[in-house]
C-alpha cells in the first residue's frame, strides 16, 4: 500500500503545482498589463524545434525573441513575449509570432517597475495558465477522494 500511497501523494502534488504555477502566471500577466511601457527592438527571433539529446522531437516549434529596451538610461535584455510558454502553442500560432516579431522590429516593451529587468511584449492571460489550471482541477478532483480514501484504513490524514 506504500507504493499506492507515495502516486495518490505525488498526484496530488502535481495538481496543487500546476494550479499553483497557473494562478501565478494569471496574476503576473493581468499585472502586467498596468505596467509602464518602453520603446524597444527586437534583436534576434526565430523559430525551432524542441528536441531532446536524442533527437526526438518534444514540440514542432518554439518562437524565441531577444530584444532590448531603455527604461531611463538603463538597458534591459528581455526574451518573454508573454506569460506562457514559447513551445508547445500551435504551429501556425508560433509561426503568427514569428511574423509578428521580426529581428530589427520596433516594438512597445511592458516591464515591471519594480523590477525593469521582468518584461513582456504581450501582457494578459495565455492559454497556457487555463491548460495549467485545467490538468490541475483533473489532478486534484481524481487524487483527492483516493487521498481521502487512502485505502482501507481509513485516510492518509491520521
Amino acid at each position: 500500500m506504500g507504493g499506492t500511497r507515495i502516486f495518490v501523494i505525488a498526484f496530488l502534488m502535481l495538481g496543487l503545482w500546476c494550479v499553483v504555477l497557473g494562478t501565478s502566471k494569471a496574476i503576473e500577466g493581468l499585472k502586467a498589463r498596468s505596467w509602464p511601457r518602453a520603446q524597444g527592438r527586437i534583436i534576434t527571433s526565430g523559430i525551432h524545434s524542441l528536441q531532446t539529446r536524442q533527437k526526438i522531437r518534444i514540440a514542432r516549434l518554439c518562437f524565441d525573441v531577444d530584444y532590448l529596451y531603455l527604461v531611463g538610461k538603463e538597458v534591459y535584455e528581455g526574451n518573454r513575449v508573454n506569460v506562457g510558454w514559447r513551445c508547445f502553442g500551435s504551429e501556425e500560432h508560433v509561426k503568427e509570432l514569428a511574423r509578428k516579431y521580426p529581428s530589427g522590429k520596433e516594438v512597445e516593451v511592458y516591464y515591471d517597475p519594480r523590477n525593469p529587468s521582468r518584461s513582456l511584449l504581450e501582457p494578459g492571460l495565455d492559454w497556457s495558465v487555463f491548460l495549467l489550471w485545467g490538468v490541475g482541477l483533473v489532478t486534484l478532483s481524481v487524487a483527492w477522494p483516493l487521498f481521502r480514501k487512502g485505502g482501507a484504513k481509513g485516510g492518509y490524514l491520521r
